[in-house]
């Protein structure tokens, strides 16, 4: 008991310490919601993860954009041991593939030997993919399955993101609901205080007896119990809250929970919402880039297993010793002969993969359509239930204000006021709760609409 009283002195102290350190840094919701966006460790890194898969996609779009290296020999000697020649030497090399199935190299040579001018060398190679179609190209499909596969880890970073607003929301209001259930749980403790009191006054007076004052130190032991509990928890909260924010454990905050609601009520049709859910929601657009994935799946297995016909074209230049010109132009065929229907298995396995993925999918606009619904009715019946709690805690600040002032005129005892505080309290509570259930809900719509919470 006396390690518990030392913890609550040093959690009031904790709870209670801004008077010493200052003014505390009050945050309403939106600023929580920000300020994670701007400090939380793991909307950090899924904003790099975002950039980075930004920049990976720059990459696979450079590997269809011309590529050029020059490398030089500017101190060259060759011949045998007994005679050595001097033979400077430049290579320019460059290339270009194309998602239509092109190929094309270029090889330029200069070399000069010793006392003799500089001579060349020029190689040109181009190969076109003719059957089956330009577009399944193996380079064209191996790009396109990679952009997909990039765009889909930016969209699940995005989710994450999102994700984590939804925590600052449910923080932030448990924060809010638990510091009211501290209020409670001391009005309740204080009532155990004077209800023992007057229990002992009552046995000095013979007028309760042994049992009556055991019941008594039992409540005052539970409900000190209570509010020793509800502290922990409120603690803990708090410091999770602060480390989901990025804020320091031994910096004060509190939380603002004054807000025109009126102005927040989310104004949509259940039409409309669910219309949107199905266009921009994330989950669908992530399955979506799913099934073009196992399209190009399916569609590489084909082309690796079908003939292909291809067309080579080509020009090179020689002045190094014989000078001459040679063109060349013609087609090659590719003929897969035997593979112990290898091929033709994974042609059949990817045509599966897909098919799952599309049923997937619907089925993932069924959940998200149930779910859109879902939201918008808990918006709509919740809206009626915050303004009848408003009025009823605005109904029981007013019993309790006429209750002070018959106290002061000895018609009401304390206990009776304290009755009034903790009705008061329970309202509060259950408008937050309230609150909390709508701003979540409001959220998770938002969320499936795909737009920003």
């Amino acid at each position: 008991m006396e390690k518990k009283a030392l913890f609550g002195i040093l959690l009031s102290f904790f709870l209670t310490g801004a008077g010493f350190a200052g003014k505390p840094l009050i945050l309403s919701l939106e600023d929580s919601i920000q300020r994670a966006l701007k400090y939380n460790l793991d909307v950090q890194i899924a904003r790099i993860e975002i950039e980075k898969t930004k920049l990976e996609l720059k990459k696979e779009k450079a590997s269809f954009r011309p590529q050029a290296g020059i490398s030089t020999y500017p101190l060259q000697w060759k011949g045998d041991y007994n005679l050595f020649k001097y033979s400077p030497r430049v290579d320019f090399d460059a290339s270009l593939f194309t998602q239509w199935g092109m190929a094309a190299t270029l090889s330029l040579t200069g070399e000069k030997e010793e006392n003799d001018k500089m001579e060349s060398s020029l190689s040109l190679t181009v190969t076109q993919k003719i059957l089956p179609a330009p577009e399944l190209a193996s380079s064209y499909l191996s790009f396109r399955k990679s952009f997909l596969n990039l765009e889909k880890k930016k969209v699940s970073s995005e989710e994450e993101i999102e994700n984590i607003k939804l925590l600052v929301i449910t923080s932030f209001y448990e924060i809010l609901k638990q510091q009211k259930e501290c209020e409670l749980k001391k009005i309740s403790l204080e009532k155990a205080r004077e209800n023992l009191r007057i229990v002992k006054d009552k046995l000095k007076r013979k007028m309760a007896g042994k049992i009556d004052l055991m019941d008594a130190e039992i409540e005052l032991i539970r409900a000190e119990e209570e509010l020793y509990q509800v502290e922990s928890d409120l603690l803990q909260s708090m410091t999770d809250f602060k480390e989901l924010l990025g804020i320091r454990v031994d910096e004060e905050i509190a939380l603002d929970d004054k807000m025109s609601i009126d102005d927040h009520f989310l104004k949509i049709e259940l039409e409309d919402a669910i219309k949107k859910a199905l266009e921009n929601n994330r989950q669908i657009h992530e399955q979506l880039l799913t099934i073009n994935i196992r399209q190009f799946d399916l569609l590489t297995n084909k082309s690796e297993a079908s003939p292909s016909l291809n067309l080579l074209a080509g020009c090179s230049y020689n002045q190094l010793g014989q000078r001459e010109t040679e063109y060349r132009i013609g087609v090659y065929v590719e003929i897969p002969v035997l593979d112990g229907e290898k091929g033709k298995t994974n042609i059949q396995i990817a045509q599966k993969e897909l098919d799952r993925e599309k049923l997937n999918l619907e089925k993932l606009k069924r959940e998200i359509s149930a779910k859109t619904r879902d939201n918008f009715y808990t918006l709509k019946r919740l809206e009626k239930r915050i303004h009848l709690l408003e009025l009823f805690r605005e109904k029981q600040k007013e019993a309790l204000n006429i209750a002070k002032k018959m106290l002061s005129q000895g018609a009401l005892t304390s206990q009776e006021v304290r009755e009034r505080e903790i009705a008061l309290i329970q309202a509060e509570i259950d408008y937050i709760e309230t609150l909390a259930g709508y701003e979540l809900a409001r959220a998770c719509l938002l969320k499936n609409m795909g737009k920003g919470i």
